[in-house]
């Protein structure tokens, strides 16, 4: 009967500590921040820009003048470039381009341009990128501050001795940070 007591009392002890264990869980888990998981998509990557929570919280003109800045250096060197570059530099910007639109759509006419704009051996200068930046606002993801952009780049140079100016419509995924912008994804891309 003693050994029935203790057996019992036992059971109680290891249901109590159970209970106290799981409700201190919840309270972890209630601090974290709730991520949504990043949608794994055909290309074997999840995609930030579609799983950004929307926010309000604009950045200040000050960064906003920092990210505007950022963005038509990354464009000069990224979204055109020169000719002139060697073609393992050609091959890592495309790349790296490439890899950073979310729209398969988009992907693809990204790709046809610019095998056409540089058909031929074309010889292209790029002189200047001028971005307007339309809304930048800062958002947290998994614990990181990001940033969702909308803006409008053009970029000048010269095409086989000729100007043109193209005007591209963007809708980014950044970070920013003390100054620098880095851009992580493009969620659209449109260009006339």
């Amino acid at each position: 009967m003693k050994k029935w007591w203790i057996s019992c009392a036992a059971a109680v002890i290891l249901v109590c500590c159970g209970i106290a264990g799981c409700s201190g869980e919840k309270d972890q888990t209630q601090q974290q921040e709730d991520v949504k998981p990043l949608v794994i998509g055909e290309n074997g990557y999840g995609s930030l820009y579609e799983n950004l929570p929307d926010s309000d919280v604009s950045y200040s003109d000050e960064e906003i003048d920092k990210i505007t800045e950022g963005i038509s250096e990354w464009a000069q060197s990224t979204l055109l470039y020169d000719s002139s570059l060697d073609q393992s530099k050609k091959e890592l910007i495309d790349t790296g381009l490439y890899e950073s639109i979310v729209s398969e759509e988009d992907l693809e006419k990204v790709k046809s341009d610019r095998q056409s704009f540089y058909a031929d051996n074309a010889e292209v200068v790029i002189h200047q990128a001028e971005t307007a930046v339309a809304s930048a606002t800062v958002t947290r993801y998994d614990n990181k501050d990001l940033g969702k952009v909308r803006c409008e780049t053009r970029i000048y140079g010269t095409r086989n001795g000729e100007t043109f100016t193209r005007s591209y419509q963007l809708s980014l995924v950044i970070n920013y940070n003390e100054g620098i912008t880095a851009v992580y994804e493009i969620g659209k891309i449109e260009w006339e």
